[in-house]
């Protein structure tokens, strides 16, 4: 019989949760109101903290930066003996000396580069394909196809020619 009991009691406990008509329903102890949790200002106390700390910490940083010693700026004497040899017109070359070989003319359209000393790299140039160790002219050999541009070389010269 007990437990019949107790389960009408609850149940009116909860008729008037629902719906409450007297101040008695409100005020009695049947009635858990709802309390909101109190709210913390510790994240936003912290993120101020964190933001403080940053300016004051480039703060810092920028004025140990002024304080720093500037580097000096030592003149550098000119010497009047390299002023003069710049200035004294060149010697005559003598006439029995061998023209000096022409770089060929390139109208590089495009390159490939896959790896330092890859045997597919390739130089497109005057509606030709070369590679490495080709004949660009009677004169000139492609000895290498780099990133920035390519080395050739004739006889005893070696030039490098940038892509552009």
């Amino acid at each position: 019989m007990s437990y019949i009991l107790d389960a009408l009691k609850k149940a009116e406990r909860d008729r008037l949760r629902e719906d409450p008509k007297e101040l008695d329903d409100f005020a009695s102890s049947n009635w858990d109101p709802y309390q909101q949790p109190s709210k913390s200002d510790l994240p936003r106390y912290l993120f101020f903290l964190a933001v403080l700390l940053l300016v004051l910490g480039g703060l810092f940083i920028y004025s140990r930066m002024l304080n720093l010693p500037q580097p000096s700026v030592d003149t550098v004497p000119v010497k009047q003996d390299l002023v003069s040899a710049q200035l004294a017109p060149p010697a005559a070359v003598p006439a029995s000396a061998e023209k000096p070989l022409r770089l060929p003319q390139l109208q590089i359209s495009g390159h490939m580069y896959i790896d330092e000393g890859s045997a597919s790299n390739r130089l497109f140039a005057n509606g030709r394909s070369f590679r490495q160790g080709d004949k660009i002219d009677e004169h000139w050999t492609l000895i290498n196809i780099g990133v920035e541009g390519i080395e050739i070389n004739a006889a005893e010269r070696s030039e490098v020619l940038p892509y552009r």
